[in-house]
């Protein structure tokens, strides 16, 4: 795997960071997205230590949102039954 900070440290793929290519780190999408990035990596590092993600290397969008589904709690589920009146 390639270790690079312009690539994902868990699928390899481009993480289109702004701050690995040079950019106001304010404009990344990470800094945009609905999840806050630091606090899924972190969960996801204590879930997995093998994991070698460090400060250099940020993950892509697609695993940040991998890493989001994982992290939420299971939707309970609820069945509504519509009793009929005859």
């Amino acid at each position: 795997m390639t270790l690079s900070a312009k690539n994902c440290p868990i699928c390899d793929q481009m993480n289109q960071c702004m701050m690995a290519s040079g950019q106001d780190v304010l404009t990344c999408w990470c800094v945009l997205s609905d999840y806050s990035a630091v606090e899924l990596i972190k969960r996801y590092q204590l879930a997995y230590p093998q994991a070698s993600i460090n400060a250099q290397q940020c993950v892509c969008q697609s695993c940040l949102a991998q890493m989001a589904r994982m992290s939420l709690p299971a939707l309970p589920v609820v069945q509504i039954f519509k009793s009929s009146t005859s």
